[in-house]
C-alpha cells in the first residue's frame, strides 16, 4: 500500500470548497476519491465530472470526491460553473500535486492515439466536445482511492480519454438513493 506524497500533508492549497488549506485535513476518514482533471477544453474532463456528479447524486455510498484541476482559482471556477458548482476542487496551477504523483504530460499516442479516437466518439455521443486547451493541456489525469493517507487503488491512464469503470471502484458498494425514502437506510 503506497502512502500519498508529502506535498499532501504539507503544502497549502486553494480551490473551491475546500474544508482546510492543506489536502489531508480536508479528506475525510474513509475512502475517498481523488480525480486528477485535464485542462478546461478537455471533453473527457468534462465527461468525467460529469458522470461522477451523477453517480454521486444517485448512489448514497460513493466516496466523496476532490477533484484536481491544472488552472488558477479563476479558470477553476469558470470550469465547474454550471457543471457541478458544489464540488470541491483544489486549484493547481503548477501541477505540483499531479508531479507528486507522477502524472507527466502525454506522449503523441496518449494524445491522438486510436484508443483516444475510440474515447472521443463515446464523450461525443454523451453531447461532449472539445473546447479550447487551457492551462497544462499535455498532462495526463489520474484517479486514486484513498483512506486518509493511503493509497488503496489507482487507475494509470493508458491515455487521456481512458476512464475508470467509476460504479466499479474496489472497495465500493453502490446503494442507489431512489430505492429508499428519506426515513429509510440501507440494512
Amino acid at each position: 500500500m503506497e502512502f500519498l506524497p508529502e506535498g499532501f500533508r504539507t503544502r497549502e492549497t486553494v480551490g473551491i470548497h475546500l474544508r482546510n488549506k492543506v489536502i489531508l485535513s480536508c479528506l475525510p476518514p474513509r475512502l475517498c476519491l481523488l480525480v486528477f482533471l485535464r485542462h478546461s477544453g478537455c471533453i473527457f474532463s468534462r465527461e468525467a465530472v460529469h458522470d461522477l456528479r451523477e453517480i454521486s447524486e444517485t448512489c448514497l455510498s460513493f466516496p466523496p470526491i476532490l477533484f484536481f484541476f491544472p488552472g488558477n482559482l479563476e479558470e477553476t471556477r469558470n470550469f465547474f460553473e454550471g457543471t457541478w458548482e458544489d464540488a470541491s476542487v483544489v486549484s493547481d496551477t503548477n501541477v505540483e500535486f499531479y508531479q507528486d504523483l507522477g502524472l507527466s504530460n502525454a506522449g503523441l499516442l496518449q494524445l491522438a492515439g486510436p484508443e483516444v479516437l475510440v474515447a472521443t466518439a463515446r464523450a461525443t455521443l454523451k453531447g461532449f466536445f472539445y473546447g479550447i486547451p487551457g492551462r497544462n493541456s499535455l498532462r495526463m489525469p489520474g484517479a486514486y482511492l484513498v483512506v486518509q493517507d493511503r493509497i488503496v487503488w489507482e487507475h494509470s491512464y493508458r491515455h487521456i480519454g481512458d476512464h475508470p469503470d467509476w460504479k466499479n471502484l474496489p472497495g465500493v458498494r453502490l446503494i442507489p438513493g431512489a430505492e429508499f425514502g428519506p426515513d429509510a437506510l440501507p440494512a
